[in-house]
């Protein structure tokens, strides 16, 4: 009788470990209110060409989503139009960025791109696109993309890619807060 409550109670506390195991695998890294520091305006040269300006401007997140918007000009021709999505879904946080011309016409027919959130510290976070790359889809181009933080209101977007020539690259942009003044 005794071993058999040894037994039971054996069983009760492996249960008790592994649902708090699932619980704790289901919690996610980060969710769109960890990225509540992106909501405004932000303004920033791309790395490698001072004549290339990206503007970028995010959302408050509501419903699970967080919007964001953004256009890089050289000189005086818009380069490319960019719509951001960060998502949390059932797996995570999930980012998602599509290209378009000024006139929003999508530069891929095809679109394929997952961007998980694979690491969330205070001051980096970092996006892995699981979508194996296809030099024909520009959307899976992107292999890894970072926020770096660098102060209150200035943080770094690094992207790791490959080209549809298959080499790798990076884009970079300095971005810093767009005040207004009154």
């Amino acid at each position: 009788m005794i071993a058999g409550r040894w037994s039971s109670l054996a069983i009760m506390l492996l249960a008790a470990c592994a649902t708090n195991a699932a619980a704790q695998s289901a919690t996610p890294l980060a969710t769109t209110h960890d990225f509540r520091w992106l909501v405004g305006s932000w303004r920033g040269h791309l790395a490698g060409n001072e004549n290339a300006v990206a503007e970028v401007t995010f959302t408050e997140p509501s419903a699970r989503l967080m919007l964001g918007s953004m256009h890089l000009v050289e000189r005086d021709t818009v380069l490319v139009v960019e719509l951001i999505s960060m998502v949390d879904s059932p797996t995570g946080l999930e980012l998602r960025f599509r290209h378009f011309s000024p006139e929003l016409e999508a530069y891929e027919t095809q679109f394929k791109q997952t961007m998980r959130l694979t690491s969330h510290r205070p001051d980096r976070d970092e996006f892995e696109n699981t979508v194996p790359y296809d030099k024909n889809l520009m959307s899976t181009q992107p292999r890894t993309t970072a926020y770096i933080r660098t102060g209150r209101d200035s943080f770094i977007g690094h992207s790791d890619i490959i080209g549809s020539d298959g080499k790798p690259g990076t884009v970079e942009v300095q971005y810093t807060r767009v005040t207004s003044s009154p």
